[in-house]
């Protein structure tokens, strides 16, 4: 085999690179022409990318893509492999990183229409020109750029964000996504995907380690790496599993429904276990036990303080922890709707009051969907018990319970009520927070509720065909019925 000289690898990190930005100057050309197109969260993956890649070059480290993809360059020119740790593959994988990093930082300033800042300015790459026409409109003679896995990705992720997701649920896809061309590959041609495609990114699902999507220590760490460090070891939840490989083949649906690709590859491939989901998955109502233990626990009957919420003592602190779950368990609504309330959201009309489920422009809060917009009459129990002394002024109900690190309210909330539900001991693997509005439903049936009102009450979509007309139920109807629930409870300390 012919000795590679120093000057060979540098022309193969070179070509790399001039093939990376040559597909950057066609998303900058594609990208901003759709009208759904978020140029503040693309430009932000790219920076988090360049960010990982400075991570993985101060360490040296090649993942396996970045290895499999020197091996594939070198092929061009040599027979034979190079043992990974020869000093010639190591210079290769550190350009590969380099010019990803390059590629990176030049397709944020195109997109950020910076195109002074275009010039690359890693000295390996000093001279080249980045600066190829893009197509003309119209221009018959200029082939259409083909839609690979990272540019139908984008579109579809744009598209999501703009009609369906909120921020947290744009994030998991964000990681699915990537983790999806990591595995596929990103240049991979949109309209090849197969059912093998399909089973590769549901096998590394199931293999990844838990918490690899969100742990930052796993920066700089490809799927592939952790797959294989993983191997025998604890995998993702199977609800996690199916969560994320559902966002992927919604990826393949949104391309076949606008034409990307003609049918969608691997239709009947199924998660493992993913009969058992359903079945294993569903939450129950607190019994009434349980309901009775909660209600004459500490939190309102007297603790020891503010911090020590499940010892008993002379301390009642009627804030969001005494508050949400009384107001889950007589409305129904879920905790994030609660935890977000403005005080301006508590509301009258024709002397009834009501909590106003609504996100207006400029609000901090977050609806799970459409139907979920609806008015809910307040409880009795809970005008009863002075739920609104809390309803003045236009700042947040609660404002005890802060924003979590994943930017929702319902975060830190979520995982108090879980360790106060163990300290009291009703804790159970099929109940959780969600279980009072299981609950509320229960109550709702066993006052013989018209489906439609209960729909109504729960924010659920009603799909039958008279529901599209008129308005819903009037308030008047909703409040005779939310104050008929009744749960046979000893009335919380006031």
């Amino acid at each position: 085999m012919p000795e590679l000289t120093s000057e060979d690898i540098s022309s193969l990190i070179r070509g790399y690179f001039k093939d990376a930005v040559s597909q950057s100057i066609e998303l900058a050309y594609i990208l901003p022409r759709d009208h759904l197109y978020d140029q503040a969260g693309e430009i932000g993956s790219l920076k988090e990318r360049m960010q990982e890649l400075e991570a993985l070059l101060a360490r040296r480290a090649w993942p396996a893509s970045v290895q499999s993809e020197a091996h594939a360059l070198l092929g061009t020119i040599i027979p034979e492999k190079l043992a990974p740790a020869s000093e010639r593959f190591q210079q290769l994988c550190q350009g590969i990183l380099r010019a990803d990093h390059e590629n990176a930082r030049i397709l944020a300033a195109m997109l950020a229409g910076k195109y002074h800042e275009v010039a690359p300015q890693d000295p390996i790459f000093a001279g080249i020109l980045v600066n190829d026409a893009p197509p003309v409109p119209g221009d018959d003679t200029v082939a259409p750029a083909e839609q690979t896995l990272a540019s139908v990705a984008t579109l579809f992720h744009a598209y999501k964000v703009k009609h369906d997701w909120v921020a947290k649920t744009a994030a998991d896809a964000n990681r699915v996504l990537s983790l999806a061309k990591s595995i596929i590959g990103e240049k991979k041609p949109f309209k090849t995907l197969g059912i093998d495609d399909v089973k590769a990114v549901r096998d590394a699902i199931a293999s990844l380690p838990p918490n690899y999507m969100k742990v930052a220590a796993n920066k700089g760490t490809s799927p592939k790496d952790a797959i294989i460090a993983n191997a025998g070891g604890p995998t993702l939840a199977l609800k996690t599993q199916d969560k994320y490989y559902t966002m992927f083949r919604q990826l393949l649906i949104w391309g076949r429904n606008e034409g990307y690709i003609d049918t969608i590859p691997g239709e009947g491939v199924k998660l493992a276990g993913s009969a058992k989901l359903d079945a294993g998955a569903k939450r129950r109502p607190y019994s009434k036990e349980q309901l009775q233990a909660i209600f004459a626990s500490p939190l309102y009957k007297g603790h020891k303080s503010q911090t020590t919420r499940h010892k008993p003592g002379s301390e009642l602190i009627r804030d969001g922890k005494y508050w949400v779950p009384l107001i889950a368990l007589y409305s129904g609504m879920r905790m994030g709707e609660i935890v977000q309330l403005l005080a301006s959201d508590i509301k009258t009309q024709d002397g009834i009051t009501y909590f106003d489920v609504s996100k207006s422009e400029g609000e901090d809060k977050n609806l799970k969907t459409q139907s979920s917009v609806r008015k809910v009459p307040v409880h009795k129990v809970l005008l009863d018990l002075g739920l609104l002394d809390h309803a003045h002024g236009s700042g947040r109900m609660f404002p005890d319970i802060k924003k979590g690190e994943d930017g929702y309210y319902s975060h830190n909330f979520s995982k108090w009520w879980g360790r106060y539900a163990r300290q009291i001991k009703v804790s159970t693997k099929d109940t959780a927070f969600h279980s009072f509005r299981h609950c509320f439903k229960d109550g709702l049936q066993a006052v013989e509720a018209p489906e439609y009102v209960s729909k109504a009450l729960m924010g659920h979509a009603d799909k039958d065909v008279h529901a599209g007309y008129g308005s819903g139920p009037p308030l008047s109807l909703l409040k005779k019925n939310i104050d008929k629930v009744s749960y046979s409870l000893d009335q919380p300390s006031s």
